[in-house]
């Protein structure tokens, strides 16, 4: 199965077309040793209608990242240090906005799809009832419409309904609603209504009997149906940003397959943004049109999926494609970055990456690099393209130096 290409966006976003920008982000967490810098000056933006993919080995703040735009980081133990995430032409910003208006986006304007369908869905929940509470919390005016419901004037108890069995209010609330006018005997037109709009969501991520699905249970279903429900929860509401967190390491090759197809499927005729967070670079290449490159709390490149992944610029970067299997390698052997992901509890002013580094220098020892432009829309950190004019040479790396003495 081929997979749709995407299409390059422009490399500079303007004021017009950004629809995310995250700022000098930091999400710490308390330890027992100290303060573990997860999150650590992280700055991106997302383009309207582009798919941004955010790469890195496991536990560099990629998943961390992505929380953060929906504010589901636990705190405590985690700590928001600073940053800022603005959403939308309107520049709200996602770390400090009230509780209602977040709620007002959570699930509507961004949705989230989990690394796990088996722990992100309610197993005491069949599929027809969470993907209602989607419809009932954003989508209430859509419902009665369909319902023949008149929606027009003030809220009226028919959004009541909705909200209640959003909320998961007990049944005696909907009696006591339902007995007012204009909804007395409505009740089963609305459920009608809702059912409809259930099965229209499960049948774009292509489930087949999806009004059969949708009085399962999550534990009743495979992966890939799995899977699929979340697409279509996250989905329901025609979200502008779409964050996708690994979401088919769980599945086998040619469900992957299906699953991605799906997702670019959809973004491409709603035109949705799609942040998509893997450590597959060979799905990366084939489907986003944007990459940044994670590293122990930072951003260490990003620029055009093409360029960045055919001319990396850092060393970490290389030595990830490095280690992807090839058909020239020998049976058995596997390419690997040399030592360990370096402690994160309070760490020194210098390069995450020093040591790992085939050209780490003095200089990297002592100063941190920032993200930096090399052209338009690449940027990297590292003293191999951006050496400070206050140091020495001696003392900067070199790209023909293998390693330290």
């Amino acid at each position: 199965m081929t997979l749709p290409q995407p299409s390059m966006s422009p490399a500079r976003a303007t004021a017009t077309d950004v629809i995310a920008s995250v700022t000098d982000l930091r999400v710490h967490f308390r330890a027992k040793g100290g303060t573990v810098h997860a999150v650590d000056g992280v700055s991106f933006d997302i383009h309207d209608g582009e798919t941004l993919g955010l790469v890195g080995e496991t536990g560099c703040g990629k998943s961390v990242t992505a929380r953060s735009f929906l504010r589901l980081v636990p705190m405590p133990p985690g700590i928001a240090a600073g940053g800022s995430i603005t959403f939308g032409p309107e520049k709200t910003d996602l770390t400090t906005v009230d509780d209602r208006t977040l709620r007002s986006i959570r699930g509507d304007r961004i949705a989230m799809i989990f690394q796990d369908p088996g722990k992100a869905l309610n197993p005491a929940l069949n599929v027809r009832d969470q993907i209602a509470e989607v419809f009932c919390e954003h989508r209430t005016d859509d419902v009665l419409d369909r319902a023949g419901i008149d929606v027009s004037g003030q809220p009226g108890p028919g959004r009541q309904l909705l909200r209640r069995r959003a909320a998961g209010r007990s049944r005696l609330h909907e009696r006591m609603v339902l007995a007012l006018p204009p909804l007395r005997g409505r009740r089963r037109a609305i459920e009608d209504a809702l059912d409809g709009m259930i099965a229209d969501a499960l049948a774009e991520t292509h489930i087949p009997n999806p009004r059969k699905v949708m009085d399962r249970y999550p534990h009743e279903l495979s992966g890939g149906m799995r899977q699929r429900v979340m697409i279509a929860q996250a989905l329901a509401c025609n979200p502008d940003l779409l964050i996708a967190d690994e979401p088919t390491t769980a599945l086998d090759v040619t469900v992957q397959a299906r699953i991605m197809e799906l997702i670019a499927d959809l973004k491409a005729r709603r035109r949705t943004s799609v942040l998509y967070i893997s450590h597959d670079l060979s799905l990366v290449r084939r489907i986003c049109d944007r990459v940044a490159v994670m590293y122990a709390g930072r951003i260490v490149e990003i620029g055009p999926t093409d360029r960045v992944l055919a001319e990396p610029l850092h060393p970490y970067t290389r030595g990830l494609l490095a280690a992807v299997p090839s058909a020239s390698q020998r049976r058995g052997e596997l390419v690997a970055i040399e030592g360990t992901v370096p402690e994160l509890i309070d760490p020194p002013p210098s390069c995450r990456f020093v040591g790992r580094c085939p050209h780490a220098a003095p200089a990297c020892e002592r100063r941190d690099p920032v993200l930096a432009p090399i052209d338009d829309g690449h940027a990297v950190a590292c003293f191999l393209h951006h050496p400070p004019e206050d140091v020495a040479d001696d003392d900067l790396p070199t790209a023909g130096w293998a390693g330290r003495s």
